[in-house]
């Protein structure tokens, strides 16, 4: 038999060029290698951002171009301040580690997957802030796309088809947007909400990318098709943490000419600012697109004269809570400023906030703003995590806050760069602010403007906060000009902000050191240091236990095991056993054992669970999640939740409760922050009353109630309109508004008894509002530095008491012999308060006085879980009196407990 022929030269030359052509076809042949230098730079504005070796940092990063099957190698040298990295998700990489600030580090990826992928710096949430692009991985040959034609016909696209590109990531609740022409080489930063540009009938490109929280993409006027599929579509979900979605379109296809909006179509979202116009100009026309705000623009110390950006980190971090994105730089400068929260832009820049280090919900919610300012207030409707952005165009000065956590705040100062000094309020308006409150045209130089500042500065500036183991309090304010009401020279008044609070500085003001009551108190006092800070955590938050018949510290407890996070507020079970605590600026509710302060359990509940209550017939918690819309309840002895009882109808806006009460019957009264009003509900959650408080303006932030032991009247602290709601408890009808600046003179500063009660009282932004547990007297806590006392058979306010800046808390606990102390905490200081409403028992409240005080500083004696690293006992917000004396309550308590109280005690409102 003949020997086989296949290796004659005909043949072997056939089979050399068919498997020659079979590689050059194939992916594996065409596969090419890219060797990418990056860069991690941060920006004018504070913010971080990737580049290509020896170009300018962009948001997004640079956009890079591959083919399936293609090598990727990424040399990045980070020139931040903080651990940068490279990381893709949905591509197969060798390495994601982290770099240290000044070193290089090599990635390698490989391009296995067609479409688009996020590449982002894996940086604890900083990526928000910048460090994030993205890598378009295509086909190897053939079309890369098609589009719906507007006689619904579906077009496939070369990649030299493509006339535009544009890359848009959303992220928090702001646009970041590149334009992208050619072969992908030629690429513009169009900065956060842009609008791109194109002409009528030009194939357009468009790569949708999110990181973090997730989106709804829609563009209006414009069809694509579903990726991978002939379905026709307008509108694209985007899922948490990283997501993609690329399509392509013929510019006006079916529509012609305009500027088609683009959005995110959650409307929390859009109300807070994620939108933009796709502009799409008729033949001839140039088909630019509008760029953005840039973190280069025209805010302060900015490098080019383009609209400007600052951004805000919205973070559970104390004082910092918006905290400029170069705070840390900022608060350096030769400028004075002070704070990490105050930043200054030129007019028509924009105002960016990202929740990049919070575990919790917020909302972006103007407070003040120069009269006559455009689109102002900017409100949110909705607590979410993720973010906003506002342009501004009038001068002035705008204070921003969360409506849910109402001390968090943020300034933005608009100047007018053509003058001196930094306008405060509108010039064409002589320099005055609007409030929320429905106050208009408030002089800036005015007494009422100069104590909203000074809260401002005093909440921002922890050197400003009163310091008991110092012995001294200084308020420390900026020196740079400022143009305010009332003075000469176009305004401007020399030495800044200091110059104009100079009535309220202290300066070297003598803090003596806290003298307890002289008559102790029964059981124990746990206190939410909120803003205690200890080494092994990352989030701040201690919970202060005091021995009330000592009046010393017991222990400090920060469950670094749970990194508990700004502990609120608390309640404790029937027998006293377990303490139930909040965390306000995260999801959980945590158990403790009372006796030793160790956990019992950590329980996911909720977005910003407030305050914490028991029902008194049969031990169920519940729970005001501050962030949604309802109340939590967990049976007694279990650590499920069992069901929510909404605060609002289905489909309303959410009602946001934040300090609600429990009458001995189990009703429920919630004060709803966002809706304005006080619900009243069933035991099991039915709603049997709904009443609108206030008596000014919309925006009364209702935020604590108060429950008479018999539950026929509740009394509602509304923070933002400086009074108090009365309403029956039965028929829910509004009885009284009591009006805590009655006797105060806001432009003036002056005080007279205007509501002629016989005295003069003052509480400026009112929170809790407990009512003792024998009915006679509500004690209000009021943020402005007051504690006011009403009594409750005349709903009139009896007496004021001095407290420190940021006073918060009050809650009621049994004194030995009979009677009541009121513990009273403060955010910016570091020392308790003990009022006792009525000293001698005879029903007079106007004898109301501090028994005593105690500070909130532990030394190295008294047992804690973590060492203590900074703002040593500073917080003071949620208090409870163990054992719990209220009415329905004091009744179940062990007779362990009862042994310490008089027979009154045991029995507050009597047979």
């Amino acid at each position: 038999m003949q020997a086989s022929n296949i290796f004659s030269p005909r043949k072997l030359i056939v089979t050399i060029v068919f498997v020659v052509v079979t590689l050059l076809i194939s992916p594996l042949a065409l596969a090419a290698v890219h060797n990418i230098s990056l860069t991690a730079e941060t920006l004018p504005n504070g913010q971080v951002a990737y580049a290509m070796a020896g170009n300018e940092a962009v948001i997004p990063g640079p956009t890079i171009f591959v083919k399936k099957g293609d090598t990727v190698n990424v040399s990045l040298t980070n020139n931040t301040g903080i651990k940068i990295g490279f990381k893709v998700p949905d591509l197969k990489q060798s390495d994601s580690g982290k770099i240290n600030p000044g070193k290089t580090r090599s990635y390698k990826l490989k391009a296995s997957n067609e479409g688009s992928f996020v590449y982002h710096g894996n940086s604890n949430g900083k990526e928000l802030l910048g460090l994030f692009g993205a890598i378009i991985v295509d086909k190897a040959h053939g079309p890369i796309d098609s589009y719906v034609n507007a006689d619904g016909s579906i077009i496939p696209v070369n990649s030299d088809d493509v006339d535009k590109q544009f890359v848009l990531f959303m992220v928090g609740s702001t646009f970041w947007g590149t334009e992208i022409s050619g072969d992908g080489i030629q690429q513009k930063p169009l900065w956060a909400n842009p609008d791109p540009g194109a002409i009528e009938n030009n194939i357009v490109r468009f790569h949708i990318l999110s990181i973090g929280p997730g989106h709804t993409f829609h563009l209006h006027a414009h069809r694509w098709l579903k990726k991978d599929t002939s379905e026709v579509i307008d509108v694209k979900l985007l899922k948490e943490k990283t997501d993609t979605h690329s399509f392509t379109v013929k510019a006006g296809t079916g529509v012609g000419t305009g500027s088609w909006q683009y959005h995110c179509h959650l409307m929390s979202h859009m109300e807070a600012g994620m939108h933009g116009s796709f502009k799409v100009d008729p033949i001839g026309g140039d088909g630019a697109s509008v760029v953005g705000a840039s973190p280069y623009g025209r805010i302060l110390l900015g490098t080019k004269d383009e609209p400007g950006l600052v951004t805000f980190e919205i973070t559970d971090e104390p004082a910092s809570w918006f905290r400029s994105a170069r705070g840390d730089a900022i608060i350096g400068l030769p400028l004075d400023i002070k704070t990490k929260s105050l930043e200054v832009i030129a007019p028509g820049s924009s105002v960016n906030f990202i929740m990049s280090d919070t575990n919790g919900v917020h909302t972006m919610s103007t407070l003040l703003w120069p009269t006559g300012a455009h689109h102002m207030p900017f409100t949110q409707t909705s607590a979410y995590k993720g973010g906003g952005i506002v342009k501004l165009d009038t001068p002035g000065l705008y204070v921003f806050t969360c409506k849910v956590h109402p001390y968090m705040f943020g300034a933005v100062i608009v100047d007018d760069p053509d003058t001196n000094g930094l306008d405060l309020g509108n010039p064409a308006q002589e320099f005055k602010i609007d409030l929320v409150t429905g106050i208009q045209g408030l002089p800036t130089n005015s007494d009422l403007a100069i104590r909203l500042l000074r809260i401002f500065f005093v909440a921002t500036s922890p050197v400003n906060w009163q310091d008991y183991s110092s012995g001294l309090w200084n308020v420390r304010f900026p020196t740079i000009p400022v143009r305010i009401s009332g003075e000469p020279s176009g305004g401007i008044r020399d030495g800044g902000f200091a110059a104009s609070l100079s009535i309220l500085n202290v300066v070297d003001a003598p803090l003596a050191a806290p003298i307890p009551p002289l008559t102790p108190g029964v059981g124990e006092v746990w206190v939410n240091t909120q803003f205690e800070k200890t080494s092994g955590k990352t989030k701040p938050g201690t919970i202060t236990v005091l021995d009330a018949e000592t009046w010393q510290i017991k222990r400090k407890i920060a469950l670094p095991e749970i990194n508990m996070n700004n502990p609120h507020n608390m309640w404790s079970n029937r027998d006293q056993s377990i303490i139930f605590q909040t965390q306000w600026f995260d999801n959980k509710l945590t158990l403790i054992k009372r006796e030793n302060g160790k956990l019992i359990k950590n329980i996911q509940v909720g977005n910003s669970p407030s305050h914490v209550m028991t029902q008194p017939s049969n031990d169920d918690i519940t729970i005001a999640i501050n962030g949604e819309n309802g109340i939590m309840v967990i049976p007694a002895g279990t650590t499920t939740i069992s069901k929510m009882m909404p605060t609002q109808a289905l489909g309303h806006t959410s009602a946001n409760p934040h300090g609600h009460w429990i009458s001995s019957d189990g009703r429920i009264v919630t004060p709803n922050i966002n809706t304005d009003d006080v619900g009243i509900y069933t035991a099991n959650g039915t709603i049997e009353h709904r009443t609108a408080i206030g008596n000014k303006a919309p925006g009364a932030h209702p935020i604590a109630i108060g429950l008479m032991p018999d539950a026929s009247k509740a009394y509602a602290s509304n923070l933002l309109h400086h009074t108090v709601s009365v309403v029956n408890g039965d028929t829910g009808a509004l009885l009284k508004t009591i009006d805590l600046i009655a006797d105060y003179n806001p432009i003036a500063g002056t005080f007279a008894d205007n509501d002629g009660n016989g005295n003069i009282a003052v509480g400026v932004l009112p929170i809790q509002i407990p009512v003792s547990p024998d009915g006679k007297a509500a004690v209000v806590a009021a943020t402005g530095g007051q504690i006011v006392i009403i009594d409750t058979k005349t709903d009139t306010i009896v007496k004021m008491l001095p407290c420190d800046p940021g006073c918060h808390g009050a809650n009621f606990g049994a004194k030995q012999g009979g009677g009541y102390y009121a513990y009273v905490t403060s955010k910016f200081s570091n020392r308790i308060i003990v009022v006792d409403v009525d000293p001698n028992g005879d029903g007079d409240l106007s004898d109301a006085t501090i028994a005593g005080d105690i500070s909130m500083v532990a030394d190295a004696s008294v047992a804690k879980d973590d060492a203590i690293s900074s703002l040593a006992g500073f917080g003071g917000q949620g208090i409870l009196a163990v054992p719990n004396v209220y009415n329905g309550w004091v009744q179940n308590l062990p007779e362990d407990w009862k042994a310490g109280l008089t027979a009154a005690q045991k029995n507050p409102i009597g047979d």
